[in-house]
C-alpha cells in the first residue's frame, strides 16, 4: 500500500489492499463511498449485513478467526453493548492507535455535509469523543435486532487494551473517561426506573473489577 501519511503505526498484514484516502489513512472496510471519496463518518449497509453473516472484519473485510476483536469506550465496558461488529485484533489495535477521531482527545465528530438519509446507528449512542478506548477481545458476542439496527452484546473478554492519543493508557486516563460519561447512562437508566439503576449499579461495579484486574497492563505514557 502506498501513499500512507507519515507517524502511522505499522499496518497490519489484513489491511494492505485497502484503498487509501486524499489524507493518507487507509479507508476501511466499512467505510461509504459518496461521489467516489470515501466519507469516513458513514457505514456502508452492505458491510454490516456482509460482517455479520460471513463473520469478517468491520475493519479491513477479512475472515475472522476465533478471536474477536471491539473497539469500545469506557461507556460500553459498563454495558457490553456496541452498534458495530468485532474486527482482527491487529487490525482494532491499528484504529486504536491511528484514527484521528480516537487517538486524538479533543477530536470531534463533524455532522456536516452528512446525507440527509443517512442511517444512525442503532441505541442510545453518546455523542462525545471518549478520550480513551478499549480494545476488547473476546471468544463470543451476540447480536440482537435492536429498532431498524442491529446491536452486539459482548462476551466475557479475554484480553482488553485500553488506548490515549494513541498509545497505552494510564489507569487516571480509563477513570476519567468513565467518570465523565457515567451521568449520560444514568440519566437513560432513570428513564426507566429502581431496576434498571440497580442493574447499572452492577455493570458499573464489574467493569471497575474488571479495570483492577488489567491494572497491570496499563502504563504511563512514555
Amino acid at each position: 500500500m502506498s501513499g500512507l501519511r507519515d507517524g502511522l503505526p505499522p499496518l497490519p498484514r489484513h489491511m494492505s489492499g485497502l484503498a487509501v484516502d486524499e489524507r493518507g489513512y487507509p479507508v476501511p472496510f466499512f467505510v461509504a463511498w459518496v461521489d467516489g471519496k470515501p466519507d469516513h463518518r458513514i457505514a456502508e449497509p452492505q458491510a454490516m449485513k456482509c460482517c455479520v453473516e460471513q463473520s469478517r472484519c468491520w475493519i479491513c473485510g477479512g475472515p475472522l478467526g476465533r478471536f474477536k476483536a471491539f473497539i469500545i469506550g469506557p461507556m460500553c465496558s459498563i454495558t457490553r453493548t456496541i452498534s458495530e461488529p468485532p474486527s482482527h485484533l491487529e487490525c482494532a489495535q491499528f484504529a486504536a492507535k491511528a484514527c484521528p477521531f480516537l487517538s486524538r482527545p479533543h477530536a470531534k465528530r463533524r455532522e456536516a455535509g452528512l446525507p440527509e438519509n443517512i442511517q444512525r446507528p442503532p441505541g442510545e449512542g453518546l455523542l462525545r469523543n471518549p478520550t480513551a478506548v478499549c480494545v476488547w477481545v473476546t471468544l463470543s458476542f451476540t447480536p440482537f435486532r435492536h429498532g431498524d439496527g442491529l446491536l452486539f452484546e459482548l462476551g466475557e473478554p479475554v484480553s482488553t487494551h485500553w488506548y490515549c492519543e494513541g498509545r497505552p493508557a494510564t489507569r487516571a486516563e480509563v477513570d476519567a473517561s468513565i467518570e465523565t460519561g457515567l451521568p449520560s447512562l444514568v440519566e437513560l437508566a432513570e428513564r426507566d426506573g429502581t431496576a434498571a439503576l440497580d442493574h447499572l449499579a452492577e455493570r458499573v461495579g464489574a467493569a471497575r473489577a474488571l479495570l483492577n484486574r488489567v491494572l497491570p497492563e496499563l502504563h504511563s505514557p512514555a
